[in-house]
């Protein structure tokens, strides 16, 4: 019951989400594809084609789609457990026959179920664009781009999820985790820029794999793949850990 009061709370955003992300990069998609030869690419295997595939994975799916996973995940995670605490409804929920856990671990998969809903689409939808646009399926590469894009935005969901417990409250949480985001973006640009030294950021590894699959070459990041695996499914942990140190 707990899903489903989950996904009423947030289903108007959802569906939101789910028709103006996928339209906007189906347009953005459609910009890109303007500056090939469209007669062109439909002929075969024209560079045109080869470099409209690879520049809609690397920026379409890569940054655009990237930036709205942060956003959706973001906002996803403003609706956790610790929303309830704010609303009053947390003595409720805890005082019924339920490990606590139960409340963390059913809150998140909604909201993953909702962020790869999202993803899918958005990149299926990406994906059909360009084969319509140049007439044929240069390669399968850009649907791979699922995963990282999941993934990266679990971070970001996970992180929010997180930080709304620790805050008690969705909006406070939110604050927290926009803040720290905004660090974790400007620190890595600031340590190449002065010090060259490259430190991970969830939103460089999402349009960094991206790139990748759009052109495969060297190794594939199969380390940060892991890394941020983990730390997508240690801010879950951390909530359930602090959750059942919480007093209703």
């Amino acid at each position: 019951m707990y899903f489903w009061k989950c996904w009423r709370d947030n289903r108007l955003r959802f569906i939101g989400t789910m028709i103006i992300v996928p339209a906007l990069c189906i347009y953005i998609t459609t910009m890109v594809a303007r500056h090939g030869d469209p007669d062109a690419m439909r002929r075969g295997l024209h560079p045109s084609a080869i470099g409209v595939w690879s520049a809609t994975t690397e920026f379409v799916l890569g940054a655009w789609t990237s930036f709205f996973t942060v956003v959706w995940g973001a906002l996803l995670g403003a609706s956790g457990v610790g929303e309830e605490f704010q609303q009053g409804t947390a003595g409720f929920l805890l005082s019924r026959p339920r490990r606590r856990r139960y409340w963390i671990w059913v809150g998140w998969s909604a909201g993953l179920c909702e962020l790869g809903g999202m993803i899918l689409v958005t990149v299926a939808a990406t994906f059909a664009t360009l084969t319509h646009l140049t007439g044929h399926v240069l390669t399968w590469w850009p649907l791979a781009t699922t995963l990282p894009l999941i993934i990266g935005g679990l971070v970001v969901y996970g992180l929010t999820y997180f930080m709304t417990m620790v805050a008690r409250s969705g909006r406070q949480g939110l604050s927290y985790s926009i803040g720290i985001l905004f660090i974790s973006l400007l620190l890595p640009a600031a340590a190449a820029y002065n010090w060259n030294v490259h430190l991970p950021s969830v939103f460089g590894f999402m349009m960094d794999t991206c790139k990748w699959f759009g052109r495969p070459t060297g190794a594939f990041p199969a380390g940060a793949l892991f890394g941020w695996t983990i730390v997508a499914l240690a801010f879950p942990l951390a909530t359930q850990l602090l959750l059942d140190r919480a007093e209703a």
